[in-house]
């Protein structure tokens, strides 16, 4: 046994001095290839998690697949195929295992992945028998690839300790081939809202091994690896990567939102270049170089897709003018009734932001006798919060703006004074390290301390919601429905909350998703559904073109009435 180890180890280290050389002709695969690879990807990844001479580390697991690879695909029949992939088990020390069944089960643990799963593998059944073994008598172990552990912190969600590979962007078909399959088995193991993606993550698989085999270039990889994240349909799927990253062109100056099925432009960044541009709030853009808007949509879509509809386009409306490397584009506008053209500016982020106006804008403000509007996202500074809660200890409504992302600081310091007791918000769902494929759900409590210097506000609360909305702002929104006398009010919210990871894919790119899964109680809150709005106000183009901001002027009529 010790002489086919050496053997075995010998191959790996052959194969990762030449990771990133190995062919990357972007020949096309048949249906059968296909699905050999996809077993093969399955089996790999159960492996790497649940066999302890594997998990360890003490194998290059990432060459091991680059190298296998090649073999399912060239093997001649279905008995040469079983014996390739017989082989990659029976090549690797015995793991060590339970007596007998060995796998959490409790009302509070959830499954993503089970035996079921591994039975439906085509693969010969002495291996199946194996595999089942494996995973119903594991015992747990530290893994190379995985942890909940930062520095002396124990996390709420898994962190990946994978090799970026970042030296060349863009790799060999076979670690191309990589790249899926470890995104695949990290999703199929870890992403709690894998049962509500709303499609069969094997079908994914599948239908994702022929992009990644035959990308013509590192850009078309780099697209691969965002198109894949974004199947999730989690306004959390994030993709970074150099080659990514240089892909979108510099900046308009001015902010865009998608209403009533309109690009509408919302906010003027830098007043000058308006002016001499004449390009106005309200004006909506329906053609970009001149090609139509609805031809960059559906380039954006597949990219920028969202827990929900209105975070994608919210997402598109963001990215719809970064079209080129240009400094300038040329786009068609209609302005109440008339259509015109406008050669406009773009600018790098950075110069961007120098060139922002400056306007002081107050951070909270009575509208009215006794109604407070507080822009609560722009406050980043918690010293700021005693000024506020004086400010509106004695009114009888605040109208609170949750529509962008707040400070983390300011949210947490701001909840002993909106609270007068402990309250149950949400269920949440935590991967267990040792034990990939299974959850614990537990009450997610808000504990009320009298530590606070802040004076306690207990009066009405109107809390105004967005697409915008996402995350942080989500989970306080959610909060504040267990609140008395609050009231939600706004359109749907982006619909992702609960910490992110991230997880490093070969070529240098990273790619994001929501570790932790949250529902709400009573169903203030689900994944892609979002907060549970009180009452439905959108914004319209007239009332944007005007000057008005609609969901908030019905916010003050509201607060009237109380």
């Amino acid at each position: 046994m010790k002489l086919l180890q050496n053997k075995f180890a010998a191959v790996l280290v052959l194969v990762f001095i030449f990771f990133g050389q190995i062919s990357s002709t972007a020949t096309s695969l048949d249906k059968e290839a296909a699905k050999r690879i996809a077993t093969l990807t399955k089996v790999w990844g159960l492996m790497k998690y649940y066999h302890s001479n594997v998990a360890n580390g003490t194998i290059n697991w990432d060459s091991v697949f680059v190298a296998y690879v090649p073999k399912v695909v060239a093997a001649r029949g279905q008995k040469e195929y079983h014996s390739v992939v017989d082989d990659l088990y029976a090549q690797i020390p015995a793991p060590k295992l339970a007596i007998s069944y060995n796998l959490p089960k409790a009302d509070t643990i959830v499954e993503i992945f089970s035996e079921k799963e591994i039975a439906a593998y085509k693969i010969s059944s002495k291996l199946k028998q194996q595999l089942i073994d494996l995973y119903e008598r594991h015992l747990p172990l530290e893994s190379k690839y995985i942890t909940n552990k930062y520095k002396e912190y124990t996390l709420d969600h898994v962190r990946f300790l994978e090799n970026p590979m970042a030296e060349v962007v863009y790799p060999s078909k076979e670690t191309r081939l990589l790249a899926l399959a470890r995104y695949w088995n990290t999703i199929n193991y870890f992403y709690p809202h894998k049962q509500t993606i709303g499609k069969d993550w094997s079908i994914v698989l599948e239908k994702y091994i022929p992009v990644f085999n035959e990308a013509q270039d590192e850009q078309a990889y780099h697209l691969a690896i965002q198109r894949l994240n974004r199947e999730l349909k989690d306004s959390h799927s994030f993709a970074s990567s150099p080659v990514l990253n240089a892909m979108w062109g510099p900046n308009p100056y001015f902010q865009v939102k998608h209403v009533q099925g309109k690009f509408v432009i919302t906010k003027i960044l830098v007043d000058s270049l308006a002016r001499v541009q004449d390009i106005q709030v309200g004006d909506a853009i329906i053609a970009i170089n001149g090609k139509p808007v609805q031809q960059r949509v559906k380039e954006l879509k597949p990219l920028l897709r969202g827990s929900n509809e209105v975070a994608t386009y919210r997402d598109i409306a963001a990215y719809l003018l970064n079209v080129d490397t240009s400094t300038a584009a040329t786009i068609k506008i209609k302005r109440g009734k008339s259509h015109l053209t406008r050669s406009i500016s773009r600018l790098p982020y950075q110069e961007l932001m120098k060139r922002a106006n400056k306007r002081d804008e107050k951070l909270w403000k009575e509208l009215e006798r006794n109604i407070v509007y507080v822009d609560y996202t722009k406050i980043q500074n918690p010293d700021t919060l005693p000024a506020l809660f004086a400010a509106v200890k004695d009114a009888q409504t605040v109208i609170l703006d949750l529509r962008g992302y707040p400070n983390f600081n300011v949210y947490r310091q701001t909840l002993p004074a909106l609270y007068e007791k402990d309250f149950h918000s949400s269920y949440t769902s935590n991967a267990l390290v040792h034990y990939p494929g299974f959850f614990s759900v537990s009450k997610s409590m808000y504990e009320h301390t009298d530590t606070s210097a802040l004076i306690p506000y207990k009066g009405n609360m109107i809390v105004l919601v967005d697409e915008s909305t996402q995350s942080l702002p989500e989970s306080f929104a959610l909060g504040l429905t267990q609140r008395s006398n609050t009231t939600i009010m706004g359109s749907q919210t982006a619909g992702t909350t609960g910490n992110i990871t991230w997880l490093p894919l070969p070529g240098g790119a990273n790619v994001a998703f929501t570790g932790v899964g949250e529902h709400g109680v009573n169903g203030s809150f689900e994944q892609r559904k979002g907060v549970k709005v009180d009452k439905v106000v959108k914004p319209t183009v007239a009332s944007i073109a005007s000057g008005k901001d609609a969901v908030l002027d019905t916010a003050v009529k509201e607060a009237r009435k109380e």
